[in-house]
């Protein structure tokens, strides 16, 4: 009696069994279509897919959002700004809108901040075949990369975004740099003689092509160390005791003969500007007026008499500047 009875509970527990392990496969596959249906609605959606490549360049990781499917930065651009440290800050990256454009194209706007100005950006990606046939895959149509043209006025160098870039291009000449859009870049210059105010160019339309300038001029520092230099060789010119100085922009004739030395004072010194000169990577001081004194002896060849010339001279002054590797400065008298 008793073995029978346990035959019989054994063979209902195995029926209960037989019928929950499929009950229980079917709640398992459920489950998993409905993680890969969501999945697949966010994460490997399209706005999905842009929304990481988006994400990539708000934290700085420039090798992922260059591996993302479709990205394609220039190769005949230079890659200087394709760093971290020199892309633009990117905040409130926001979904606008997303439409299927037939044929497993969708084109995805979102709207973003780029160093506080507001702006947006369309992106155009394709449908490709799914990875384990499960998830969805994309791929951007357009690239969304672009270059920026930066001229470097009347120097070779420049900031993007707080790093320093050299153009290989010289001065004053254009030069390609590859960029990832949307991207804001803050451009100036600002060295031990040449500045330039910063201005942010931003690059948002996948791969457009922005014109930028950098103009550098000279600072105070550039001008008072060319001031000091012309200061000092006129005050050398001053102790020489001639009516022409040697290798001085002044001088004075007088025909009658004189009684004493010629004693020069400096009365005013040229105020000296620097602007760029003729030819990139060189800087002028335009002719500009100063004012020696003169006091001298002097006997007329007339009659004899004896008279004192005691009068300022007004003098020009013009230089062409040349900065040498290493920061020496050439400053040549014109």
């Amino acid at each position: 009696m008793a073995t029978g009875g346990g035959e019989e509970r054994a063979s209902r527990l195995a029926r209960r069994l037989a019928i929950r392990w499929p009950l229980a496969a079917i709640v398992v596959l459920i489950a998993f279509a409905g993680t890969i249906a969501a999945l697949n609605s966010t994460l490997y959606s399209a706005q999905g897919f842009v929304g990481s490549y988006l994400a990539a360049l708000d934290r700085g990781d420039v090798d992922a959002a260059v591996g993302t499917p479709g990205v394609r930065v220039p190769e005949d651009a230079a890659a200087d700004l394709l760093s971290p440290a020199a892309l633009g800050k990117l905040d409130d990256i926001r979904l606008v809108s997303e439409s299927d454009e037939g044929a497993g194209v969708h084109l995805v706007e979102y709207e973003f901040k780029l160093d506080g100005a507001t702006g947006r950006t369309a992106f155009e990606i394709e449908h490709l075949p799914n990875r384990f046939g499960l998830f969805q895959a994309w791929s951007f149509v357009t690239s969304p990369s672009g270059i920026l043209e930066v001229t470097a006025e009347n120097t070779t160098t420049f900031d993007a975004n707080g790093i320093a870039v050299e153009s290989s291009a010289g001065p004053s000449v254009s030069a390609s740099y590859a960029v990832l859009t949307p991207g804001a870049f803050s451009l100036g210059h600002d060295s031990e003689l040449l500045s330039a105010q910063p201005e942010t160019v931003l690059v948002v339309t996948p791969g457009e092509t922005v014109q930028a300038h950098v103009s550098a001029r000279a600072n105070e520092d550039f001008e008072a160390l060319v001031q000091g230099e012309l200061d000092g060789l006129l005050d050398g010119c001053t102790d020489q005791t001639v009516l022409h100085p040697t290798g001085c922009p002044f001088g004075e004739t007088i025909t009658n003969r004189l009684e004493g030395v010629p004693e020069w004072s400096m009365v005013e010194y040229p105020d000296v500007e620097i602007i760029p000169g003729p030819t990139p990577g060189t800087w002028q001081v335009p002719p500009t007026v100063g004012t020696a004194h003169l006091v001298v002896g002097v006997r007329s060849l007339f009659d004899g008499s004896l008279s004192t010339f005691d009068e300022d001279v007004q003098f020009s002054v013009s230089y062409l500047i040349t900065i040498e590797p290493g920061g020496r400065v050439d400053i040549i008298g014109q």
